[in-house]
């Protein structure tokens, strides 16, 4: 009796590219035609400015978008609560509610247009200053992926697709209630912040003239809440960008032949193993860490039968290597673990279970590398993204 095997695709996206997504596309590629930079191809950290250079400038616009997202918000606010100052006692019931429920509907959507093209803005600007703002397809990522695709989701606040890469799978730990809620919690996020923060505070502000009154705390706290929604799409669009720049100067740079010649076979499923196990960790297919095990897995030979992401495998693996190899595999662990921005409970948990003594100085230095990230350091964040074989 002959077992048949069936081979699994090495990358494979469950869902195809929803309709905000390949908006947000098309108005990164129409942005970079535009600026004449669509053709151009990536240039190496040491090209980019200075650090402070860097920080000062994505703060400026990261503050510059906050500031437009407040008048929007609260522009907007003022607008409906003008209507219900104004025309509530004069109107009859039914013509005020359609009134006030039109004039809702269109200051909402008014609000939602100018914040996915202030994102998409916000998000282009910031690739400017790390040389991503060519349109080309980046080598780098997996499948049909492109940076204008992983900035349009960080942008318009689309989640990332489940996808299948070597049969990885980063919800193997998430139970499948757990994860209904986490994605009935972000959609109703989504589709109902903006709208509830006006109609909690418009409609419930004590009664009569006094919510009336009250409503008007509405306009400060939506512009707030926008000037938020904002500021989180700029730091998720410069960690992409900084953590992709820092991960293809690992992928080509850093993982030289020079250094997968020094590596054993077993090292070498320890490599992939490494960043397969911290996506399982993190839960997370976060696109900085698609980029080291793309090129891991384009480098080695890939046993596609393998459960790379198993973590107690990985942990045996470790006592099998030279010693030497075993401090590349640490280092290249701890890399990972701050490639998304965030150590999650299961990170911190595990991770001393591989780092054992060293411990301490591995779980700093990821720590500090994650804040390098956040802030835009992306030169110093580079120097600590060494993979030397030596301890730490």
């Amino acid at each position: 009796m002959t077992e048949t095997v069936i081979k699994k695709s090495i990358y494979q996206r469950e869902e195809p590219e929803g309709f905000l997504e390949t908006l947000g596309v098309r108005y990164y590629r129409f942005l970079a035609k535009k600026a004449g930079t669509s053709e151009l191809h990536n240039v190496s950290i040491d090209d980019l400015q200075p650090d402070a250079t860097l920080q000062a400038l994505s703060t400026n616009i990261t503050a510059f978008a906050a500031v437009i997202a407040f008048a929007i918000g609260a522009l907007t606010t003022f607008v409906t609560i003008w209507i219900e100052w104004t025309f509530q006692a004069s109107m009859t019931t039914a013509a005020y509610y359609l009134l006030y429920g039109s004039v809702l509907i269109v200051m909402l959507t008014v609000e939602m247009t100018v914040l996915f093209w202030l994102g998409l803005k916000i998000v282009y600007s910031l690739a400017c200053l790390t040389g991503h703002n060519q349109a080309t397809k980046d080598f780098c990522l997996p499948g049909d992926d492109a940076v204008p695709n992983i900035l349009a989701r960080a942008a318009l606040e689309v989640p990332d697709p489940i996808i299948r890469y070597l049969g990885i799978d980063p919800l193997k730990h998430l139970s499948k209630s757990k994860l209904f809620l986490v994605t009935l919690l972000y959609k109703a996020k989504v589709i109902l912040s903006s709208l509830g923060v006006k109609f909690l505070l418009v409609r419930f502000f004590g009664k009569g003239d006094i919510r009336l009154t009250f409503s008007w705390v509405a306009i400060p706290i939506t512009g707030l809440w926008d000037a938020f929604t904002l500021y989180k799409v700029a730091r998720e669009a410069r960690l992409r960008l900084f953590g992709n720049k820092l991960a293809e100067h690992i992928a080509m740079n850093v993982i030289t032949d020079d250094v997968i010649a020094q590596l054993s076979l077993k090292a070498r499923e320890g490599s992939v193993r490494a960043v397969a196990v911290m996506m399982v960790l993190a839960q997370h297919y976060h696109p900085n860490m698609l980029v080291l095990l793309h090129r891991l897995c384009s480098t080695f030979e890939i046993d596609e039968t393998k459960e790379y992401d198993n973590w107690e495998d990985f942990l045996a693996l470790l006592d099998e290597v030279a010693e030497h190899e075993r401090y590349f595999l640490l280092d290249l662990l701890c890399v990972s673990a701050a490639f998304d921005g965030h150590l999650s409970r299961l990170e911190r948990y595990h991770l001393p279970e591989a780092f054992k003594e060293l411990t301490e100085e591995y779980m700093q230095r990821a720590e500090k590398l994650k804040n390098m990230l956040l802030n835009g350091q992306l030169h110093a964040a580079k120097d600590l993204c060494e993979l030397d074989f030596n301890a730490g």
